[in-house]
């Protein structure tokens, strides 16, 4: 018990920064795909290669919202497996422009800043362009275009 009065202090500390760690990850999707992606279809809008995306993962699943704006079928694993596979790229953009670490908060900077990427090999430069096309993508699932 003596131990319990010792330590709640960075007990009920470790709690908040857990929570708070937690909620600046987690960001609800308030466009979902709710109808498949075609191209020159009547609702669909923009000319998004889906193919492409697919070629790469599974998780590049391309779908659209009720508008026919294309969006990430699941955002979430779309984001994860953009930091698998493009890392370098990532890196590379935060490097140069100093951001904070790629997450579903920080995402706007990456999808300006990775056209512009002037350092780096040429595997870099190439990721970077397809983390700023992916970011065009994914940010149609949180906030309306239009």
């Amino acid at each position: 018990m003596k131990m319990l009065k010792k330590y709640w202090k960075w007990s009920l500390l470790g709690v908040i920064a857990v929570l708070v760690i937690l909620f600046s990850v987690w960001r609800p999707v308030r466009y979902p795909a709710a109808q498949e992606y075609i191209i020159g279809s009547g609702n669909c809008r923009g000319e998004v290669d889906t193919e492409k995306y697919l070629k790469i993962s599974d998780a590049f699943a391309i779908g659209a919202d009720e508008n026919g704006w294309a969006v990430f079928k699941n955002p979430a694993k779309a984001l994860h497996a953009l930091r698998t596979h493009y890392g370098k790229g990532i890196r590379a953009i935060q490097r140069e422009f100093h951001l904070l670490p790629l997450t579903p908060l920080t995402y706007h900077s990456y999808g300006m800043y990775g056209w512009q990427l002037s350092e780096g090999t040429k595997e870099e430069m190439q990721q970077a362009e397809f983390v700023s096309g992916f970011v065009d993508i994914y940010e149609n699932s949180f906030r309306r275009t239009s």
